[in-house]
C-alpha cells in the first residue's frame, strides 16, 4: 500500500474502503433479503402474535439513531480523537483506516438486521426495504472521501514524525 518513495496510496486504500463498504451495506443486505424472503416462504414468521407497529417503531427509532451516533465516530476517529488514538501508535494508516471502515460500515449494516428480525416475526417486506435502504443510505452519507483519507494519512504521518524527532 506504499508507493516506492514509501509514501502511502490514497486511491488503493480509499477503493479498498469503497470495497469493503460494498460488500458490508450493498451485498450483505442482498443476501439478508434473500434469506428473509427464503424463509417467510418456508413458513417462517406467518403466525405472528399481537401487533408489530410498536417493536416496527421503536426499531425505526434505534436504525435512525445510529446516523447521529455514525457521524460522530467518524468525524472523532479521522480527527484524530484521543480516545481513538489509544493503542493505536502501532498501527499503520492504512490498518487504521481499515478499522474505521470496519466499524462505520457495521454500524451502517445494524438496521438492515433490525429489518430482518422484524420481517421474520411477522412484519411486510416493504418496511423491511425501508430499513435496508437506512443501511445504503449511512453507507453513501458515511462513506471515506479521498479527501479525508489523505487528510488523516498526512496527520498520521505528521504525528508519527513529531513522535520520532521528539
Amino acid at each position: 500500500m506504499k508507493t516506492l518513495n514509501g509514501h502511502v496510496d490514497i486511491d488503493r486504500v480509499h477503493t479498498r474502503l469503497l470495497n469493503l463498504g460494498l460488500v458490508l451495506d450493498v451485498l450483505v443486505p442482498v443476501i439478508l433479503i434473500s434469506v428473509g424472503a427464503f424463509l417467510k416462504a418456508r413458513g417462517v414468521g406467518e403466525s405472528a402474535r399481537g401487533d408489530l407497529r410498536v417493536f416496527f417503531w421503536a426499531l425505526i427509532v434505534v436504525a435512525l439513531s445510529e446516523i447521529p451516533v455514525i457521524h460522530i465516530i467518524k468525524r472523532d476517529f479521522l480527527s484524530g480523537s484521543k480516545a481513538f488514538q489509544k493503542n493505536r501508535g502501532h498501527a499503520t494508516a492504512e490498518k487504521t483506516l481499515l478499522q474505521l471502515g470496519v466499524i462505520i460500515f457495521s454500524l451502517s449494516l445494524a438496521p438492515t438486521i433490525y429489518g430482518l428480525v422484524y420481517y421474520l416475526l411477522g412484519g411486510t417486506l416493504e418496511k423491511f426495504v425501508l430499513f435496508v435502504a437506512i443501511t445504503l443510505f449511512c453507507f453513501l452519507v458515511f462513506k471515506p472521501k479521498p479527501e479525508e483519507v489523505s487528510c488523516f494519512v498526512k496527520k498520521r504521518s505528521d504525528s508519527v514524525e513529531n513522535r520520532i524527532e521528539s
